[in-house]
């Protein structure tokens, strides 16, 4: 199967329940060629997060293109797997107390080679949010669906 790297890719943060959310969790991630849409459910993440969430990501991804999609288009529910194990990239969302962030910040993003942090105010998002999201990161950017382009040369796909 031929794999397709999406260079200018599309990731959006949406509260509701349109991406059939499980019973029991709080978001689901739903891939499709070119991007991605993270639903949470509703109680799990503040307007301003979300909206400085799809700010950033707009950046990171559109303008500065430093992650590409890994698209074979073989899986469409390849995120909801586990993760393999791979550890090509470690992302992780957490929370920290108010002044580790910048005034007015929900969210901030700390980046280094095959490694990715969002952190986030407290009450911005909830535990389990952070829970749900770092696993579904172990799998999309640590099993390589999503790659890292840190030294602008392109994306390794291992």
């Amino acid at each position: 199967m031929q794999i397709k790297i999406n260079e200018v890719t599309k990731v959006r943060f949406e509260v509701g329940v349109r991406g059939a959310i499980p019973a029991g969790r709080v978001c689901r991630i739903v891939e499709e060629d070119g991007g991605l849409t993270v639903h949470i459910r509703p109680g799990n993440a503040s307007s301003r997060a979300t909206s400085q969430l799809n700010q950033m990501h707009d950046q990171i991804l559109g303008s500065e293109g430093r992650w590409a999609q890994a698209w074979d288009g073989g899986e469409p529910d390849r995120a909801d797997r586990p993760a393999k194990g791979r550890g090509l990239a470690v992302v992780t969302w957490r929370i920290v107390t108010a002044h580790q962030l910048p005034r007015g910040m929900d969210c901030f993003p700390l980046e280094g080679e095959a490694r990715f942090e969002w952190l986030f105010r407290p009450r911005a998002v909830t535990p389990q949010l952070c829970t749900e999201m770092t696993q579904y990161l172990a799998r999309i950017t640590g099993d390589g669906l999503w790659v890292q382009r840190w030294d602008g040369s392109g994306p390794r796909v291992n």
